[in-house]
């Protein structure tokens, strides 16, 4: 019984270890690559955002090893297709030089459709032979165009206008 007991905890200790071989720290860096990008990403109808991806950890014999670059475009809420939102990379692949390692400004992110108050989820990951190495996510939200802001503004500095006269006359 103890043998069975004993080969079921290393066999399951050898499949956490496969597994965490397959895996690296990944996460969405700005343009430059210097650090963490900005969250969530906000983008105005028509605007891009470049981004680059960085990666942690991965195990030296993937070192040097093309990682391909893949995504996924979720809706967060009911205003978001997704259509509205373009992933496009420079190039197809990633190939990490060393353990820690950045492809700076790989990524650009288009907000297409500019509809207001729109979220989505993009994962972004470098993978091999369809295994995901590890995946990056960032929250894209529409900000409003200027009329829709400006004309509360102006309504409620008229209002705060016209009885402030009002005032005056009594």
């Amino acid at each position: 019984m103890k043998r069975i007991l004993l080969l079921m905890i290393s066999g399951l200790l050898i499949v956490c270890m496969a597994g965490s071989a397959m895996a690296y720290d990944a996460a969405i860096w700005n343009s430059q690559g210097t650090g963490a990008a900005q969250t969530p990403i906000v983008l105005g109808p028509g605007e891009s955002k470049t981004l680059s991806y960085h990666v942690e950890s991965i195990l030296p014999i993937n070192v040097g090893k093309a990682l391909t670059y893949s995504y996924n475009v979720e809706p967060a809420n009911s205003r978001a297709n997704e259509g509205d939102i373009s992933v496009t990379f420079s190039h197809p692949s990633f190939t990490p030089a060393d353990i820690t390692d950045t492809d700076i400004g790989v990524i650009t992110i288009t907000n297409t459709a500019g509809i207001e108050g729109a979220s989505y989820l993009i994962t972004i990951s470098a993978g091999a032979t369809g295994v995901e190495f590890g995946a990056a996510s960032r929250h894209v939200d529409s900000i409003p165009e200027f009329p829709t802001v400006a004309l509360p503004v102006a309504a409620i500095l008229g209002l705060v206008f016209i009885f402030g006269r009002k005032k005056e006359g009594l």
